[in-house]
């Protein structure tokens, strides 16, 4: 069973993951399908989609080094 800190960096990384990516998946259907000033909002909504997607896997990439580092194992 894995520790009470890695299974929180997993269960919040996996959530902001869950929670950016259909903004991001909407943002980048508005601004292909759209042209003019809808392209630059896509844009922006896939950007701010991006962000909570890009914090998810940095803390799932975490626990999976934490992970790692609880059995010993080299990194490189």
């Amino acid at each position: 069973m894995a520790p009470r800190n890695e299974r929180k960096l997993m269960g919040s990384g996996g959530r902001l993951v869950a929670a950016g990516t259909p903004l991001v998946i909407v943002g980048l259907v508005v601004a292909i399908v759209l042209d003019g000033t809808a392209v630059g909002i896509g844009a922006a909504i896939a950007l701010l989609g991006a962000i909570p997607v890009v914090v998810g896997v940095t803390l799932i990439v975490s626990a999976g080094v934490e992970r790692r580092a609880r059995k010993d194992q080299p990194f490189a």
